[in-house]
């Protein structure tokens, strides 16, 4: 990489980050300090200091937890043994008319001027993936739609997710993901290459394809058995408050061939995922790609953001882990 393109992502990164990253990201790669700053991290995320930082969280699943229904428990044995559960909108919820409803909230966010900009100049005001527009970012000031959060605070949804995780779950991130079509001779970006997630011991991703997605089009490559507790969890394991990238070719090199699955699919796709397990996100190069995405944590997750709803009835219709989600519950 020459100079001009790594002043470049360094300022891109540099956008999509608070100082309190910032700070933490400059002291963990500065000899000595890295070592206590590690040190601090691997005790966090011992299995006594988390269910400690956890304790409320737990105790709420313990007063409401799921009962699963034949499709939950499918979900939740795929993600326990793989790390990984891919359905369809339709097959996990039944729920006519939600995804149109959610195409429909998306391509009116797209239309927000700032949105409509960045689309039309081909190129995204954040992040060093220059090619993902996103409609809340990492700082976001819009509330959630009432289609978005009816998915997103489902009981069904955080049912699976929270009897996964072992903990009544936050809503860490969310987001709408408009992925320009590039140049796939364009060397990989950061989470375009196999890496584990950091901000947690586990953490579960949603995504819902809003547009078909193809092998052409930036489908989600995971490699089965790698989450924390499975079969491959311990093959280049986290280093907190780091995630990990292994060598390009080493996880080829160690894990069968077999484990690694790509996720295309249809508008209406959903995936869940242990993203502490190892995955990549893909770039689509003949078409926009439109997406959902949600990451639900426990208390002690890294970096949470904070959203609202733009409804503000539909808090009253909650329950108890959908308030949790959504921090309507301290």
């Amino acid at each position: 990489m020459n100079t001009a393109s790594w002043i470049y992502k360094t300022l891109r990164r540099v956008q999509a980050r608070t100082a309190g990253q910032l700070l933490r990201g400059a002291l963990v790669r500065t000899w000595p300090i890295s070592l206590a700053i590690h040190r601090h991290y691997r005790a966090r995320y011992r299995p006594d200091r988390w269910s400690q930082l956890n304790k409320r969280n737990i105790e709420i699943l313990g007063k409401h937890a799921p009962v699963l229904n034949p499709a939950q428990k499918t979900a939740v044995n795929d993600l326990e043994s793989d790390g990984i559960h891919v359905t369809t909108l339709n097959r996990l919820l039944n729920a006519n008319g939600l995804l149109k409803a959610l195409q429909d909230e998306a391509e009116a966010l797209f239309r927000k001027p700032d949105v409509r900009d960045q689309i039309e100049q081909r190129i995204s005001k954040e992040g060093t993936k220059w090619y993902v527009v996103r409609v809340f970012g990492f700082q976001p000031t819009l509330a959630v739609p009432s289609s978005l959060a009816t998915l997103l605070l489902d009981d069904r949804i955080l049912g699976i997710v929270n009897a996964y995780l072992g903990v009544c779950s936050r809503i860490k991130y969310l987001d709408i993901w408009y992925n320009l079509p590039c140049d796939p001779s364009d060397p990989p970006i950061d989470s375009e290459r196999w890496h584990r997630d950091n901000e947690d011991n586990q953490l579960i991703k949603l995504f819902l394809y809003l547009s078909d997605v193809d092998e052409k089009s930036g489908p989600l490559s995971y490699i089965r058995g790698t989450q924390p507790g499975g079969r491959h969890g311990s093959v280049y394991p986290n280093n907190p408050p780091t995630g990990s990238f292994p060598p390009d070719g080493a996880l080829e090199r160690e894990l069968p061939e077999e484990e690694v699955c790509s996720c295309p699919g249809d508008a209406g796709t959903l995936l869940l995922y242990d993203a502490c397990g190892f995955h990549r996100g893909g770039r689509t190069t003949n078409k926009p790609r439109i997406l959902l995405v949600a990451t639900y944590a426990s208390e002690a997750a890294l970096d949470p953001l904070f959203y609202t709803l733009e409804n503000r009835d539909q808090y009253n219709h909650l329950s108890v882990p959908g308030k949790f989600a959504i921090r309507a519950m301290n």
